[in-house]
C-alpha cells in the first residue's frame, strides 16, 4: 500500500497530527505539505489522505484548490479526511467538517475525523490572539489534539486496503 498525504497548516498543528498519523500507517507513507511545496502526482498512490485546519470557519486555500482541480482523479482513490479545529460545538464542528470538503469528496471516503486543536500563543499573532480571547475566551496555549482519534483514523484507512469505490 502507497500512501500520501496531503497537508496545509498555519500553526503547525496539522503538521503534527499529519506525522502522528504517518507513524501509525502501513506501507510506504509520504506527507506534503501543500503550504510549502507543490504535489506533483498522485496517480502511482493508493490511498491518498487530506487534512487542514480551519481557520475563520475554511480551511486552507490551496488545500481546497489542489482537490477542486484533482477531484476527477481523486474519487478513483482510497481517500482519507481529516481536519484539525478549534470549535467546541459538536453541531457546528461537524458543519465546518463537511463544509470543508466537496460533497462528492467528502461521501467517497472510508475515513473521516476531526482530530481536534491546539492554540500555541507563541505562534499566534498579536491579531489572532486578541480574536481568540474576545470570541473563544482563550488567553492562554491550550491542546486538544486526540491521538486517539488519529490512532482510531489510521486503523480505518488500514483495514480498508482496498481501493474504495
Amino acid at each position: 500500500m502507497k500512501t500520501l498525504i496531503i497537508y496545509s497548516t498555519k500553526h503547525g498543528t496539522t503538521e503534527k497530527a499529519a506525522n502522528i498519523l504517518k507513524s501509525k500507517l502501513i506501507g510506504e507513507v509520504h506527507t506534503v505539505n501543500i503550504m510549502q511545496e507543490p504535489v506533483t502526482s498522485i496517480e502511482d498512490y493508493d490511498t491518498i489522505i487530506l487534512g487542514g485546519s480551519i481557520y475563520i470557519g475554511k480551511i486552507q486555500k490551496k488545500l481546497s484548490s489542489f482537490i477542486n482541480i484533482n477531484l476527477p482523479l481523486l474519487l478513483e482513490k482510497k481517500i482519507g479526511l481529516f481536519i484539525c479545529a478549534g470549535e467546541e460545538d459538536e453541531v457546528l464542528k461537524e458543519k465546518e467538517f463537511v463544509l470543508a470538503f466537496p460533497p462528492a469528496l467528502f461521501d467517497h471516503a472510508i475515513g473521516k475525523e476531526v482530530f481536534g486543536f491546539e492554540f500555541d500563543m507563541n505562534k499566534l499573532s498579536f491579531f489572532e490572539k486578541l480574536i481568540m480571547g474576545k470570541v473563544k475566551g482563550i488567553k492562554t496555549s491550550i491542546n486538544k489534539l486526540s491521538e486517539e482519534k488519529i490512532y482510531a483514523f489510521a486503523e480505518i484507512m488500514v483495514r480498508d486496503n482496498g481501493v474504495h469505490k
